[in-house]
């Protein structure tokens, strides 16, 4: 049975959702302010998430961050809902797999679109584990990676996923370190790095890589949060191997970083 967490103030609202949710066959929990139901994240372990964009202690947009910050904004699917379109514009970009305008909040339509979310979210889980397990059987042995990104939290979910893999991260927190250490080690299986840094930026390095006969065999993933038309066709012509638009999830960062290591054995 499917787990549905409503984190909604309003508990008339709530217990209208939670009976029809329970109607539909779903197992239902409900929290009424963003501390609790934060908690419940973590006690209940949700299969979705059904988030009022304005409740009280933690607002919704403070927990759709929190969870982009644990790498797991697209892992764990959130459906938000506001009156305020610039809330619903902050809640997709942080993530939200599908957000409501409070006008289309009737039960029939709420349950319509949670069926729909968690249908293309199983989708997607199946297909990642399929191609997983094929990258596992191509990726070389463990070696170092490195990481340059001034995000401190993103920096470290990267070097987490480098860890669980095997492979050991040298973390940079810019360009101009990046620089530094590239001028006198040249021994990295990939290297991950963020666009947008202080003093040198992630394209500008890669393009110095590329004219380096000792470096520029090291595969590089791209990472950005600039959706621009013009930034992944930059980044495929600076010589990036792999493109990965934030926010993204612990599994997808995963399945990008193997992807980029086979770059390697290849």
């Amino acid at each position: 049975m499917q787990r549905i967490l409503i984190i909604e103030d309003d508990e008339i609202v709530a217990e209208v959702y939670k009976d029809k949710l329970q109607a539909e066959g779903y197992y239902v929990d409900v929290a009424h302010d963003g501390e609790s139901g934060f908690w419940r994240l973590k006690t209940f372990e949700p299969d979705l998430v059904l988030l009022d964009m304005m409740i009280p202690k933690l607002a919704g947009i403070d927990i759709l961050r929190r969870l982009r910050g644990q790498g797991r904004s697209n892992e764990l699917p959130v459906i938000a809902y506001s009156g305020s379109e610039d809330l619903l514009k902050e809640a997709k970009r942080l993530g939200a797999a599908r957000v409501l305008s409070k006008n289309e909040l009737v039960p029939n339509q709420i349950v319509a679109r949670i069926t729909e979310v968690l249908a293309k979210h199983r989708k997607v889980d199946e297909s990642e584990a399929v191609y997983l397990h094929t990258l596992a059987e191509w990726v070389p042995p463990a070696g170092r990676v490195l990481v340059v990104e001034d995000d401190p939290i993103i920096m470290q979910l990267v070097k987490d996923v480098i860890d669980e893999e095997g492979y050991s991260a040298v973390c940079a927190e810019n360009g101009a370190k990046a620089f530094k250490i590239l001028g006198k080690d040249n021994a990295f299986v990939g290297g991950i790095f963020d666009v947008k840094m202080p003093t040198i930026q992630g394209i500008d390095l890669l393009r110095y890589m590329r004219t380096e006969k000792r470096l520029m065999k090291i595969p590089v993933l791209i990472m950005t949060s600039d959706q621009g038309p013009g930034i992944q066709s930059e980044s495929r012509a600076a010589g990036a191997a792999i493109f990965l638009p934030k926010p993204f999830t612990r599994s997808s960062l995963r399945m990008m970083f193997l992807a980029l290591i086979s770059r390697k054995a290849a």
